[in-house]
């Protein structure tokens, strides 16, 4: 697939190197000096606006698959998918940061109706929709559903004193209707088997029917009372604090304040949501944090656009005795720097918003569910075929890196075990890491 990205910022890089292998890539950046990041992949660097027309065919733009406008500029973005449409380019995608341009006009079919861009990507509203999982789900670090909620994923920080550490994965004694699917250790991302022992400080993604996960959550969080409403804080009202207070606002079992340092924006805030208190002021200044007493939040969420402040907030928040934080990194190499300090949730916009695009790339015939662990793992959709033969899950072989975590059978839900059998026509819930993508893709080619 011949491939035109234009921006080489962290989207840009990130977009690149999981495409470059496998696909003819071009990318324009406006600064010559960003071509250096770019040495050591097979890309071809063009060194200009992508909003010029010459720039764009000196790319090839004429007979491409794919262009994907990704600067930090969302009119820039739009321009230059406007343009690489009009001179030839079989698909686009734009990424905005801003909700005037995913609803202008308040048509969502206008962007692709004026200016030929096929597809939009708002990473900010797929972080403020993991944020408002994560919130739903108290205790764990990641959630998610699927199935029309039949099927349930969470995500879990182990302590030491958590049930699941220190035995093999094939000797716990998980409710039955439940499955690890995988485990976050390190920097690294696994799917695990019978043999794997589980340590303190692992992240461990776990699927199941919806009653079997109830159970779980009550095993691995049981201080996580959902009963009782719960206070949430968020700090910087911006477009993902708007879009999550938002998403809260209506939530019976919330109770929601909001800080924002600017005037204007507060007011907004305040004729827009419903029920939430909106608070003027420094979300990193303590004594406004002490006199407000959001010490007493269960949840903490900063979403300032600015790393440092986001963790200073976060520090702050844990110091006056806040339950959980969540915050947002903009900056992908202060993942592992936020979480070392123990902020509990650290996101990026970045991850999903990627791994989203990427695997429309290269997902072949399955569906993205769910990105974890910013694109190291994912949940897909996979149908199996009609002319497929009726086979054990253990005589299957699946990649090694894949594992099933439901079988979705008509109406019926099946957590399976060794011995179930996939049908024609069942729908395999299966999550996996980069690793297996090729091998999924072609599962079904030769059977």
């Amino acid at each position: 697939m011949r491939i035109i990205i234009i921006g080489g910022g962290e989207i840009g890089y990130a977009l690149a190197q999981a495409l470059s292998s496998d696909h003819e890539l071009s990318l324009v950046d406006d600064d010559p000096a960003v071509a250096d990041r770019f040495g050591l992949l097979d890309v071809q660097f063009l060194a200009g606006s992508g909003t010029s027309t010459s720039v764009l065919e000196r790319a090839g733009v004429k007979g491409s698959d794919l262009l994907i406008a990704c600067t930090g500029l969302d009119e820039v973005n739009v321009v230059a998918c406007a343009l690489g449409s009009q001179l030839g380019c079989a698909r686009t995608i734009c990424f905005v940061s801003r909700e005037d341009f995913v609803q202008t006009g308040g048509e969502r079919d206008s962007l692709s109706e004026h200016f030929g861009i096929n597809q939009i990507v708002w990473p900010e509203a797929q972080l403020a929709d993991a944020i408002e999982r994560i919130i739903m789900a108290p205790g764990a670090v990641d959630a998610g559903a699927f199935v029309g909620g039949e099927i349930r994923l969470l995500e879990f920080r182990l302590g030491a004193e958590s049930p699941l550490v220190g035995r093999p994965i094939a000797e716990l004694d998980l409710p039955y209707g439940v499955v690890i699917a995988a485990v976050h250790h390190g920097d690294a991302t696994t799917i695990p088997r019978g043999r794997t022992s589980l340590d303190p400080g692992d992240k461990v993604v776990l699927m199941g029917t919806r009653t079997a996960m109830q159970t779980l959550q009550r095993q691995l969080a049981p201080g996580a009372e959902k009963d009782r409403r719960r206070k949430v804080t968020i700090i910087g009202g911006g477009d993902v604090g708007l879009r999550l207070a938002q998403q809260l606002d209506t939530e019976p079992s919330i109770r929601l304040t909001i800080v924002e340092h600017d005037h204007d924006r507060g007011e907004m805030l305040a004729a827009t949501l419903g029920n939430a208190l909106v608070l003027e002021g420094d979300g990193t200044d303590l004594g406004l944090l002490e006199s407000e007493e959001i010490g007493r939040s269960d949840v903490l969420v900063s979403v300032i656009d600015n790393d440092e402040r986001n963790l200073l907030a976060c520090l702050i928040g844990q110091q006056l005795g806040v339950g959980s934080v969540i915050t947002r990194v903009s900056t992908p190499a202060n993942l592992r720097l936020f979480e070392l300090v123990g902020i509990d949730v650290a996101l990026s916009a970045r991850g999903a918003a990627v791994a989203s695009v990427v695997h429309q790339i290269d997902g072949g015939r399955s569906s993205l569910l769910q990105v974890l662990e910013e694109g190291q793992a994912r949940v897909v959709e996979l149908t199996v075929p009609d002319q497929f033969r009726s086979t054990a899950l253990r005589d299957f072989g699946l990649p090694d890196d894949a594992v099933i975590g439901s079988i979705v059978r008509g109406a019926d839900v099946i957590v399976p075990r060794g011995e179930d059998r996939i049908e024609p026509g069942d729908r395999l819930l299966i999550c996996t890491t980069g690793a297996s993508a090729e091998e999924l893709r072609t599962l079904f080619a030769v059977r």
